[in-house]
């Protein structure tokens, strides 16, 4: 296994030996050969010419002789020095091939283990000599794979790849591998390397990623992660472009775009509540936003920072649409307002309507009339019409009272066609802008009125009088005005029809005393 390598070493230092040493050995040989055959030439001839030659010839090969020893011996140096350096390369190899952490196994084309460094049986929980002269198909988890990759390899001659093995105390292993083969003939290297630790956490941390994965694609709710220092969000849910409108791309290519989405008038305040989220602990906020369709919706965001190291790297939290909450809140809100209306509305009607019981004088019922109505509708001018005589109207009370006194003045409703349609129809009225009104007409007491609610005073299906509302500037009255003088309008008729009926008993009772007095004894 050795020999080769030693060869060549030696033919490396031979070749690297000075060159003036080398030239000189082949030219002394040269010289000497050539002598030689002079001397031999000349021998027997000429006896002093060949006599010359000897001591050359002697010279030659003495320096021919000289020279190779000290070629010898430098040779024999430079091996020393080569084998020295062998030696310790070898003592580097083996102390690697000892030492090193992976392992190491010299196999044949067959599988079967020649060497085994102290690695590899730390790693297959065995000792080398369980390995060496086994195959190592039996540390494998699946043999008949094996074959399959094993000649895969040896065709390949190289190979890096993951191996699942089975170690000698049966544990599972996964192990990632470099092979390579044919270093010598029939020699084969594998270099293996436990991961199974790595491994497992690898897939640990990857199930663990597909289940938040999984969650948060899966969640109505946006889920959210923001770098504390930019305030940009680094990390969006699915349910972001569900809830918005617009896609995760578009936060990944400009991550502070989420603030043109706060509404106008709540952006100021968001943000500045974000500032505060590392000293405050947290961030708990309602605002509105807009989507994508131009939509105005609430969302309903909270988070908390996250230390690390004793800083804040990043806030996380949540946000969900409170749309519909909001929506149901604000109708809840409506009814409130409407049942406390409803309630105030029938708290004034019936003290109107106690207050109108309670005095049967017709001056006290029309004055306590005008007083609950000012309560409730904002008129400019109030004025009750009683009817007299068929088609007349007679002004009983009118609030708030003029400089000239106008009760008692009588007008015609033939004078105004909204007068006649009051009394004759029995519906009320309400003109929200009254000038622009085809059949109004500026009459006694209806002059200078922009706005105007006509409701005629109805007990025993008969018309007792019109309760006319006025206001100096259009569209004063609104809907719900006109519903609560109607309503006002129904107690109104019973105590004008109750002061009238005790005015007339009053009277009744007056000539029947005056009569009982007449009568003689």
């Amino acid at each position: 296994m050795n020999s080769q390598p030693n060869y060549r070493l030696a033919m490396t230092l031979y070749q690297l030996a000075p060159a003036w040493l080398r030239w000189s050995s082949i030219l002394c040989f040269c010289c000497s050969v050539v002598l030689l055959g002079l001397a031999v030439f000349a021998y027997g001839r000429h006896s002093d010419f060949s006599a010359a030659f000897v001591p050359a010839l002697v010279v030659a090969l003495t320096f021919a002789i000289l020279l190779n020893f000290y070629s010898f011996w430098f040779l024999r140096r430079e091996h020393q020095e080569a084998d020295q350096a062998f030696r310790d390369t070898d003592r580097e190899f083996s102390s690697i091939f000892q030492n090193v952490l992976d392992g190491v196994l010299i196999v044949t084309s067959t599988g079967e283990c020649l060497d085994a460094n102290p690695a590899a049986g730390e790693i297959l929980k065995c000792s080398t000599d369980e390995i060496i002269g086994k195959n190592i198909q039996r540390f494998f988890s699946d043999p008949s794979a094996f074959f399959t990759g094993w000649t895969a390899f040896l065709h390949a001659k190289k190979q890096r790849g993951q191996a699942q093995l089975k170690a000698s105390d049966g544990t599972r292993l996964i192990v990632e591998f470099t092979a390579a083969s044919d270093y010598l003939p029939n020699r084969h290297i594998l270099i293996v390397c436990d991961v199974t630790e790595r491994t497992t956490a690898e897939n640990l941390l990857k199930r663990s990623e597909e289940r938040f994965q999984h969650m948060a694609n899966n969640i109505q709710e946006i889920f959210w992660m923001m770098d504390a220092a930019t305030q940009e969000l680094a990390y969006v849910n699915n349910a972001y472009a569900a809830i918005t409108g617009y896609s995760v791309d578009t936060l990944r290519a400009n991550p502070s775009s989420y603030r043109e989405l706060i509404y106008p008038e709540d952006r100021v305040r968001v943000i500045s509540r974000l500032d505060e989220t590392i000293s405050a602990g947290k961030f708990d906020e309602e605002f509105r936003f807009t989507r994508a369709d131009g939509a105005i919706r609430w969302i309903w965001a909270k988070g908390f920072p996250v230390p690390s190291n004793g800083e804040t790297r990043w806030l996380v939290g949540t946000a969900q649409d409170i749309t519909s909450r909001k929506q149901a809140e604000m109708k809840i809100v409506e009814q409130l307002d409407a049942v406390e209306a409803a309630r105030a509305e029938a708290e004034a009607l019936r003290k109107a309507t106690l207050a109108l019981s309670q005095n049967l004088a017709m001056d006290s019922v029309l004055d306590t009339l005008l007083n609950c109505i000012s309560e409730l509708i904002p008129f400019d001018r109030a004025t009750v019409l009683f009817v007299e005589d068929g088609l007349e109207l007679m002004i009983a009370r009118e609030s708030p009272r003029t400089v000239s006194n106008r009760m008692g003045l009588t007008l015609k409703a033939s004078e105004s066609t909204l007068l006649q349609h009051l009394l004759f129809e029995k519906q009320a009225l309400l003109l929200i802008e009254a000038t622009k009104h085809p059949e109004w007409c500026d009459v006694t007491p209806l002059e200078r009125l922009e706005s105007w609610m006509g409701i005629p005073l109805i007990a025993g299906g008969n018309v007792l009088g019109i309760l006319s509302l006025g206001a100096l500037a259009p569209s004063t009255f609104t809907v719900e005005h006109f519903r609560l003088a109607k309503s006002l309008s129904i107690p109104a008729a019973v105590a004008v029809q109750n002061a009238r009926t005790h005015e007339r008993a009053a009277i009744y009772a007056a000539e029947l005393e005056l009569r009982l007095r007449q009568r003689p004894l």
